[in-house]
């Protein structure tokens, strides 16, 4: 199961409204941070590539 979709779920378990939002920031970062990783592995490929 990808880490992202477990923070979500997590984030629905919780009524603390405070803890839902530090889940959310907490798979938007991880987002992030994924989105980040594979643009640079896209670039190293066409680098590699030519």
């Amino acid at each position: 199961m990808d880490p992202s979709a477990v923070l979500g779920a997590t984030s629905k378990l919780f009524k603390n409204e405070k803890m839902k939002i530090a889940f959310v920031a907490l798979q938007l970062g991880y987002l992030t941070y994924k989105f980040f990783q594979n643009k640079k592995e896209i670039q190293h490929s066409k680098v590699l590539n030519k």
